[in-house]
């Protein structure tokens, strides 16, 4: 189970939260929970993740006000968290704890990996400084790295993230000739497909990137060699098959509601 699940857990505990261990057809029901505490559905790892009121609704939301005035001390929370999920603290993940807290990142509660299906969420922008991210993580590792699909609101556009020994590097963007131009007193659909190496996402049904995981990156910034961590045989995370945890992510300063999560496993 690549000791996700803390001792302090058991699976029947985390099986009542969300129904499943694994990856199945799942929807997050927030109903259940209170405005002003941190959700249930998920686990906070970085960030402030609490459940707010959007009209008749209850959401996740995903503040980015207390990131701004704890930068400085990020691992708190991190460390907290890891023993939760891992029964005592990864020193590995610890040790990438200082860039990891620069991505606010919230992981779903009962199913333990993720490998081949659909991921979707609504979100909402609300504000954000220096940032206006929303997005899924998924792939998960046990040392903290990860994959991310997100949508930037000041940027227009969808990319495809990848976060390695303590650093996040883009992988794959949407068409620059092509922005999203998304109405932020809105909701919006993020969805990702994984089927083996194949991996797809689209913003409000309209297809936005591809990318087929494992494959050799292609030159860098002006032609320039691309980084040693994006070839596929230096960085475990790219290579298929996608087997990790799953969750909500976002950066720095941006505060988004999140809605309707949905996993459906093939």
């Amino acid at each position: 189970m690549n000791g996700w699940i803390s001792r302090g857990l058991t699976a029947v505990a985390l099986a009542t939260v969300m129904g499943t261990l694994y990856a199945a057809d799942t929807k997050v029901d927030l109903s259940k929970e209170t405005v002003g505490k941190p959700p249930i559905a998920f686990e906070p790892m970085v960030g402030s993740w609490v459940i707010a009121q959007d009209g008749a609704e209850k959401v996740v939301m995903v503040d980015g006000r207390p990131w701004v005035a704890s930068k400085d001390n990020p691992t708190k929370l991190l460390i907290d968290s890891a023993r939760k999920l891992y029964g005592t603290s990864n020193e590995e993940l610890m040790d990438n704890a200082k860039q990891f807290a620069y991505y606010p990142v919230a992981i779903l509660k009962g199913v333990e990996t993720f490998s081949t299906g659909t991921i979707s969420v609504k979100f909402k922008t609300v504000a954000g400084d220096a940032d206006r991210a929303s997005g899924i993580v998924f792939n998960v590792k046990p040392n903290g790295d990860w994959l991310g699909i997100r949508y930037n609101d000041t940027e227009n556009n969808v990319a495809l993230w990848e976060f390695h020994n303590g650093i996040r590097r883009p992988v794959r963007f949407s068409d620059p000739t092509k922005p999203f131009m998304l109405d932020r007193a809105a909701w919006h659909e993020l969805k990702m497909t994984v089927n083996g190496s194949d991996f797809q996402a689209s913003l409000d049904g309209q297809p936005a990137l591809q990318y087929t995981l494992g494959s050799e990156p292609g030159p860098g910034r002006n032609g320039a060699a691309p980084n040693p961590d994006l070839f596929p045989a230096n960085n475990p995370v790219l290579r298929p098959p996608v087997s990790g945890r799953i969750g909500l992510w976002a950066k720095t300063d941006s505060t988004s509601y999140f809605k309707d999560y949905e996993v459906a496993a093939r």
